[in-house]
């Protein structure tokens, strides 16, 4: 199981904000994700593949009913300490977590008003996605929603990456032209098996009978920092970006909204 303690205090994104707040604090795009969850006000929701817990343990403080699933025993023990944690000053959170079985959700039809995957449709292939999808329609409630996260957007991986080398040759850095190279062990084919598109990501919601589908890009400054390592260069991006305003290619992270509509 390469999805292990070591995976998520070292690859996987927010570890540093988890460690240094017991799973209080979010990183930024955990915290995108539960601004939007705080919106659509669902009674009951599940975070599929939860990693170590921490965006279900802050929904659930919101007083939310908290669901929290992941196929990783390591995932489920950190979840677990958390929830562990915090519940001894918040006795009526409801926070559930178990393990996946890596098949079907456990669940009844209906049941949820959202369901959310966050960095997760990345290391699934094809036929998992759709299985997942198709699963969560059946668990969904009518009108209830899907929240999605990728990161990182393969136009951006394979073609605006080369903005960052182009822009750090004319700043004397020696940057490699393949910039994959450059990326931490945990973005390497071994765990994103699989890096989505909006088009892409648009036509497996589709396939599994979602409507109201939105796509949002968004800009991740992560990718600056890790190779260029100075602010100067996001505001030379971001000039940039006002001449050519192709999304596809500044911005990394994916968010799709969908929802299970009324029959």
């Amino acid at each position: 199981m390469i999805y292990n303690r070591e995976y998520f205090f070292t690859e996987c994104e927010g570890y540093k904000q988890f460690l240094s707040s017991k799973g209080l604090k979010l990183s930024r795009r955990l915290l995108k994700i539960y601004n939007r969850v705080i919106e659509i006000k669902p009674e009951r929701v599940l975070d599929f593949g939860c990693g170590r817990g921490e965006l279900a343990l802050n929904i659930a403080l919101s007083d939310i009913e908290s669901y929290a699933i992941d196929i990783s025993d390591d995932a489920i023990y950190l979840a677990k300490d958390i929830k562990n944690y915090w519940i001894k000053s918040n006795p009526q959170m409801k926070l559930n977590i178990s393990k996946f079985n890596g098949k079907n959700f456990e669940f009844e039809d209906n049941f949820f008003d959202l369901v959310i995957l966050s960095d997760i449709i990345e290391h699934l292939d094809n036929d998992e996605i759709n299985k997942y999808l198709t699963e969560i329609k059946r668990i969904l409630k009518q009108g209830g929603h899907i929240i999605i996260h990728t990161s990182p957007n393969k136009n951006f991986i394979n073609y605006g990456l080369k903005l960052y080398w182009f822009i750090g040759r004319i700043n004397g850095l020696k940057l490699d032209f393949d910039m994959r190279k450059g990326l931490p062990i945990g973005m390497s084919a071994m765990y994103h098996k699989n890096e989505q598109t909006g088009y892409s990501l648009k036509r497996h919601l589709k396939r599994a009978g979602f409507k109201n589908i939105n796509i949002e890009f968004w800009k991740n400054p992560h990718y600056v920092y890790h190779f260029l390592k100075d602010d100067k260069y996001i505001r030379i991006l971001n000039r940039i970006h006002k001449i050519l305003r192709f999304k596809q290619l500044f911005c990394a992270d994916l968010f799709a909204t969908a929802s299970k509509t009324q029959i």
